[in-house]
């Protein structure tokens, strides 16, 4: 799949970083870490998700979200990070690599994260494929989040 956007610079930068973080706190199981790096959008889907699946009133799922120290929020994010491993399998969580972010316009951007990656850095010519991860993020508040909205980015022309 062609990445949409185009390159703001050939360096790694903070929207790839975040992406990279968000990645290792899966990984991890620090899901609170990877909850604070979605979008509020993002957030928002998988407490409607949830409160559906579980048949839990919404407005209860949204205080568990929002306090990490209610007794829900473990099983939210236990249930998050199952969902992501559905899309993305632990063992491709690992050797990532930050690629240059690709930018759809100043607030919507995709960041991809190669597999395989072992060096601190490691170049690759200009057309090389590689696998990896695509994660769309948009701009929050001033930060780069994870959303997985975004993807509605990838088929607009």
């Amino acid at each position: 799949m062609r990445i949409p956007g185009h390159k703001r610079s050939l360096a790694p930068d903070e929207c790839g970083i975040r992406r990279a973080r968000f990645a290792e706190a899966v990984r991890a199981s620090d899901m609170a870490t990877a909850w604070s790096l979605m979008s509020s959008e993002s957030r928002g889907i998988r407490q409607g998700v949830w409160a559906t699946q579980k048949g839990i009133d919404l407005q209860v799922v949204y205080r568990a979200a929002h306090d990490p120290n209610h007794a829900m929020f473990p099983l939210m994010m236990e249930d998050l990070r199952d969902a992501i491993l559905k899309i993305w399998p632990l063992e491709d969580l690992t050797d990532l690599g930050i690629a240059p972010t690709r930018y759809i316009d100043d607030t919507h951007a995709f960041a991809f994260l190669p597999f395989g990656v072992t060096q601190e850095r490691q170049e690759v010519t200009k057309g090389t494929l590689m696998s990896g991860l695509i994660i769309p993020s948009v701009l929050e508040d001033g930060e780069w989040k994870v959303d997985l909205p975004g993807w509605r980015f990838a088929w607009e022309s």
